[in-house]
């Protein structure tokens, strides 16, 4: 008989049992959660940060199995631990694919999350171009219970999965009580619309619109809501998501390669991020870890860990506030003024480099 023995924290046998954290980058300060059968790492960024109160970092294996569903399967049955132990095999499973009919079927606007939408962009008009764009970009689904859909979309135009997820309508907010995360695929398994050995290898949120806009820079957040309202404030950019910290994979990730990139981590992940950018460069892509956060972000902004998404409404909030204001456009500029934006006109990317490094030309 097969017994399941949850994680734990891996114990402390020296400084080779502490290794570095995802978070505060101390090289010693990071616990690893190990599986309960067969003591092997779950993953390098599920653990707990020793430096309590100066960085906080705790990963749990509950959160990393929600945001990793794939995973679950293979740490939390002793039975499967033993059928899936080898990566080769894993590798040359069949991926699972979802019919696009159920995501042409579920596309609607009556979800909370679009109603918070409405509110942010153009004053609550579901004929609003912002939103209208957003639907025919990303193809939102909602549930008859009023959750958004992020479907997850793949370079070639197949379904992954969907994740679902519910907001408050007027904060903008998850609402965690009452299930949290869903997924499209373990729901429709238990339907058995799927079959049980469904193999789910997850992508980027937005990822087919690399196919739809080849020549765009991209710009990749951590969730699917960062990707969203950035890409109404920011649509001459791909927004992707990965979906979490833990999901900055490069497998994920090589779909990028030969592409323009910008990171926009979470305030908590500049580091993490940074050291995965050189990752991706790697793979061939140019890449700009941008610090907007990083260096913007106040105390209050770093305990509740705020992203991209926060920033963003912030900045909408006082728009909307100072939408009385006459404001004074500038028409006539200098010849180097026409000469730079020529220039990045003509170079995308030219721009980041600019806005990163606070760049000038010089004639």
């Amino acid at each position: 008989m097969n017994i399941y023995i949850q994680p734990y924290l891996e114990k402390y046998t020296g400084k080779s049992s502490r290794h570095k954290c995802p978070k505060c980058g101390d090289p010693h300060s990071f616990a690893y959660y190990l599986d309960g059968n067969t003591g092997e790492v779950i993953d390098k960024a599920v653990g707990r940060c020793n430096h309590e109160s100066g960085c906080g970092y705790h990963y749990t294996p509950k959160q990393f199995f929600i945001d990793n569903p794939v995973e679950k399967d293979r740490f939390t049955d002793p039975v499967k631990q033993k059928t899936f132990r080898n990566p080769i095999q894993e590798s040359q499973r069949e991926t699972g694919y979802i019919p696009f009919s159920y995501v042409e079927k579920s596309v609607s606007y009556n979800s909370s999350f679009i109603y918070f939408l409405c509110g942010l962009f153009d004053r609550y008009t579901l004929e609003s171009p912002t939103i209208e764009k957003m639907m025919q970009d990303y193809a939102l689904g909602a549930t008859k219970g009023g959750s958004v859909i992020y479907w997850q979309i793949d370079i070639k135009g197949k379904v992954r999965t969907g994740k679902v997820m519910k907001y408050d309508p007027n904060t903008g907010h998850r609402i965690k009580d009452g299930g949290g995360i869903n997924w499209i695929h373990s729901i429709m398994k238990r339907q058995g619309l799927l079959p049980e050995d469904f193999n789910l290898v997850q992508c980027l949120f937005g990822e087919h619109l690399l196919r739809m806009y080849p020549d765009k820079v991209v710009a990749l957040v951590e969730s699917e809501k960062s990707a969203l309202i950035a890409s109404g404030v920011y649509p001459e950019y791909i927004w992707l998501a990965t979906g979490g910290k833990s999901q900055l994979s490069i497998d994920k990730l090589k779909v990028l390669q030969g592409r323009t990139v910008i990171m926009f981590p979470d305030v908590d992940g500049f580091e993490y991020w940074s050291d995965k950018a050189k990752e991706v460069e790697a793979i061939g892509c140019k890449v700009v870890v941008s610090d907007l956060l990083e260096k913007n972000a106040s105390d209050v902004d770093r305990t509740n860990k705020i992203d991209l998404a926060d920033w963003l409404i912030r900045q909408l909030s006082v728009e909307t506030e100072m939408s009385d204001t006459v404001m004074i456009v500038k028409t006539e500029f200098t010849e180097t003024e026409k000469m730079l934006r020529y220039m990045t006109e003509m170079n995308p990317f030219l721009q980041i480099l600019i806005d990163t490094f606070d760049l000038k030309l010089i004639v």
